[in-house]
């Protein structure tokens, strides 16, 4: 009952994206033409897609969605893709970000990947990005490496000629499809058949900057919506997610739960209906979680705004450069939680100034110069390359002497885990108490304060498969 139920859930859902499921904006253009093989739609982002398909009033399955790239990413598609996803799915628990970075390719977007996209750790990532393949790779292997996502990669849409996109679009995006088992949406060849069919040049479907105007972004959506559909006759191969349940699989003996698993994420679901003041103590092979260095993260430098563009004010005056002039930074030593600002004390041009790094517990941590390269601070816990500095692309700021970029040393664990109070019985109430951990053996264990099993329904583990 329950397969014939997801069988008959993901042909509708089929129907619904291929016939139904448009906007109001869709009606005042041409339809796309049908997908040349409908059977592959879906394929590869079952895991994600699962989720959304397979929520219900009673049980909203939480999912990441993170939309990457450059500014293509950043367009009216994204917004458009992401709202027929709310509106098919409402009762899955979507959490969507979009963190693209403008003029930010391949080979830039591999360093604020290690702030924006792995400690996310998406159920699925939408990635279009232009730029070197060789970068493009190791984002993707990156993301297979480190995370358990669906990824979903969009050929070149056509705006001209160009031998570059052919190779992309034709050789290497499927290339990387087939190796890293990624969901890939062909734009390029739909968009050459839809500019024949409606007897378009490409002008008619960009803007003067030569981005998608409205009617060039309702075509990516539609293309990109009809692909993420539910198909439960697709078997996920290596189901990297795996949830323990306690009473059937695990269980609490004289105060303690112990688990060997093989993985890089655990999270902990909570089984209590009321507050509850019991808490427990965590170790992983033997250690606090605090003690592994790789379970810190770095938030991307960002000056006075946010990480997620669609949080900043509309473009114009007030809209800065979005990587606040700091692509990556990274650390030769262990980090702890803080926060950290450099500030901009002698500047000349964007690629001749000085600068200040401090952090709100390490404190004044050294200075250096643009001509440091890298930078590295006296406690090791700021390195920052040169090629990492923006702020010769900073568009409509002002650099001047006190000019500050922050960011923030985040933890991914939690050393005493203690059951959260359930708001939504709908929801599940998941705590991470490991992200970030080598993929392979570890041992869980949780200890009782109390001596007394802990309102824990599960435990769940993430296995990236490859590693």
């Amino acid at each position: 009952m329950v397969a014939m139920r997801r069988y008959w859930l993901g042909v509708v859902g089929l129907i619904c994206t291929l016939f139904f499921c448009t906007t109001l904006s869709a009606q005042a253009y041409p339809s796309p033409p049908p997908p040349t093989d409908p059977s592959i739609l879906g394929s590869n982002i079952q895991r994600s897609m699962g989720l959304m398909a397979t929520s219900t009033p009673n049980h909203r399955n939480t999912v990441r969605i993170l939309f990457y790239g450059q500014s293509l990413t950043k367009m009216e598609w994204a917004n458009l893709v992401a709202d027929d996803l709310r509106a098919r799915f409402p009762y899955a628990n979507l959490i969507i970000k979009n963190r693209a970075i403008g003029g930010c390719a391949s080979q830039c977007l591999v360093g604020p990947a290690e702030h924006d996209l792995y400690p996310f750790y998406p159920d699925l990532l939408i990635l279009h990005v232009f730029g070197s393949h060789i970068d493009y790779e190791k984002i993707i292997r990156k993301t297979r490496s480190t995370t358990t996502a669906d990824i979903l990669l969009l050929t070149d849409p056509y705006s001209g000629p160009s031998d570059w996109s052919d190779k992309m679009s034709y050789t290497f995006l499927p290339k990387f499809a087939a190796t890293y088992a990624c969901g890939l949406v062909d734009l390029r060849r739909p968009w050459l058949q839809y500019l024949r069919e409606q007897g378009y040049k490409p002008e008619k479907l960009l803007q003067a900057d030569g981005h998608q105007n409205k009617q060039g972004n309702f075509l990516i959506a539609e293309l990109v919506k009809r692909y993420l559909v539910y198909r439960p006759n697709q078997v996920v191969q290596n189901e990297p997610v795996k949830t323990f349940v306690l009473g059937k699989d695990i269980s609490f003996e004289d105060g303690k739960l112990t688990l060997r698993f093989v993985g890089n994420r655990i999270d902990a679901i909570s089984a209590q209906t009321k507050a509850n003041t019991a808490s427990s103590t965590v170790y992983i092979d033997g250690s606090r979680p605090s003690e592994f260095p790789e379970l810190y993260s770095i938030t991307r430098p960002n000056g006075q705004y946010g990480a997620d563009w669609s949080e900043r004010p509309p473009r114009g005056k007030d809209w800065p450069w979005e990587v606040g002039a700091i692509l990556h930074v990274r650390s030769l030593t262990k980090l702890q939680v803080e926060d950290w600002t450099a500030t901009i004390t002698r500047f000349r041009s964007g690629t001749d100034f000085d600068f200040t790094v401090a952090g709100s517990v390490t404190g004044l941590d050294g200075s250096g110069s643009y001509a440091d390269n890298p930078f590295v601070s006296k406690s090791g816990r700021v390195v920052i390359d040169q090629s990492a500095w923006w702020l010769d692309r900073l568009k409509d700021v002002r650099v001047t002497d006190g000019f500050t970029i922050t960011w923030s040393v985040i933890p991914n664990f939690v050393d005493t885990y203690t059951p959260p109070k359930i708001i939504d019985p709908a929801l599940e109430q998941i705590t991470t108490i490991a992200q970030g951990l080598k993929n392979q053996e570890h041992t869980l264990e949780i200890l009782s304060n109390t001596g007394q099993p802990l309102p824990i329904k599960a435990i769940r583990v993430y296995r990236p498969t490859l590693k």
